[in-house]
């Protein structure tokens, strides 16, 4: 019986040669890939504002444009403004600066886990809306948050975030003022307390 016998023949320079060409191929394409991902990440990096360009112009404002004295502006308030309505005007712009806030210096708490009187009034001649957040001194734990306020909000009563053990504690309430159009954080002042929980 004749048994078939299976060869195999060696490639000849051209197989070989187009496999060699179709590899090129495939890494030139990876390649491609890969260098227009980064692309469209560093678009979409400068379109949220997260980087720019060297060859972006940074949107400048001409420093001589604002000097007084430049273009048509004059010194001063309008004319015809009575001296009552400049004080009102002023009165406006020192109010817009003013932050003002109450609280208890001296809160006390029957046991951890009871309210207690923090006493924390945003004032109605308030401009600023404003967040309370109290830290213990000697760990910087926070213990509170009082979450937004409004002017003419207040708190009399509320419970600590963490259930103190019976003793005195000092801490610092900081009063955090907000934009009331933006939301954008303004500054903040600190207030000294001395917390006592009974029991």
């Amino acid at each position: 019986m004749i048994t078939k016998e299976e060869r195999t023949f060696p490639e000849t320079g051209l197989e070989a040669g187009e496999k060699e060409e179709h590899k090129k191929r495939k890494w030139i394409i990876r390649i491609a890939i890969a260098v227009l991902m980064v692309i469209l990440l560093l678009l979409a990096l400068n379109r949220c504002g997260i980087i720019t360009f060297p060859w972006e112009k940074p949107h400048t404002i001409v420093a001589g444009d604002l000097f007084p004295g430049q273009g048509d502006a004059d010194d001063g308030h309008l004319s015809g403004m009575t001296p009552e309505q400049i004080k009102e005007q002023m009165q406006k712009a020192a109010d817009a600066a003013y932050f003002s806030f109450k609280i208890n210096a001296r809160p006390e708490f029957k046991n951890g886990k009871a309210k207690g009187s923090l006493g924390i009034e945003n004032p109605s001649y308030n401009v600023y809306p404003m967040v309370v957040q109290i830290f213990l001194d000697d760990t910087g734990e926070m213990i509170y948050d009082s979450g937004g306020m409004l002017p003419n909000q207040h708190i009399d009563n509320a419970k600590l975030s963490v259930a103190l053990k019976k003793g005195t504690y000092k801490a610092t309430a900081y009063l955090n003022a907000y934009d009331p159009d933006t939301k954008v954080w303004q500054g903040k002042q600190a207030a000294a307390l001395v917390i006592t929980v009974q029991n």
